[in-house]
């Protein structure tokens, strides 16, 4: 009677090791990077210019945590991969710190301030794709709105562009980072000055 036992016994620990073996492959979880700036130490004081950037708009399709690359009109969406938050908090993060890496003299943020900031920076993407042969383009534009309004909008538009193998979810990420660095340094260089 032992016997059928031992073998109902050593075919479910067979079939629980041959479960075993067909795991999915790694979730890799990939940020657009925000590198380590030598901090200068800007001392804030009332009269510091203080530059808020709101979260960055952008499509629908995009705004999620899928890398996705495009073939013509179809979207691929990587099935080991992910953004660590939405695109548009990434994007937004990215912008602010390459920003405030670039302007020593004024204090750039988008986290939420007591008071109004003395410009605001509202950044809208259009588009921002890379395909599946390493072509990557980003269209954006944008406004900074000055506290004081009897000082004048400034708008302005970008249409970036960068090539770069694709081959691993690794180099979309690096490319698409490239991209957005580019667009914080037109953004910035549109910064009036204090």
């Amino acid at each position: 009677m032992m016997f059928p036992f031992r073998r109902t016994a050593l075919a479910l620990l067979g079939g629980c090791s041959m479960l075993a073996g067909c795991t999915s492959p790694q979730l890799h979880i990939y940020t657009l990077g925000i590198p380590v700036h030598s901090d200068k130490s800007l001392r804030v004081s009332p009269q510091t210019t203080v530059v808020q950037l709101s979260r960055v708009v952008m499509p629908d399709y995009l705004d999620c945590q899928d890398i996705i690359t495009r073939q013509g009109e179809e979207i691929h969406r990587s099935p080991n991969s992910r953004w660590a938050s939405r695109l548009s908090l990434s994007v937004t993060d990215l912008i602010t710190n390459e920003v405030a890496a670039i302007q020593h003299n004024i204090l750039v943020t988008d986290q939420p301030l007591a008071q109004a900031a003395d410009m605001q920076i509202m950044i809208a993407i259009s588009e921002f794709d890379v395909d599946v042969s390493g072509q990557a383009i980003l269209n954006a534009h944008w406004a900074i709105v000055p506290r004081d309004r009897h000082k004048p909008l400034i708008r302005n538009i970008a249409h970036l562009s960068a090539s770069g193998p694709v081959g691993a979810d690794a180099d979309t990420a690096a490319l698409m980072r490239k991209l957005v660095v580019q667009l914080a340094e037109h953004i910035s260089q549109s910064i009036p000055t204090p």
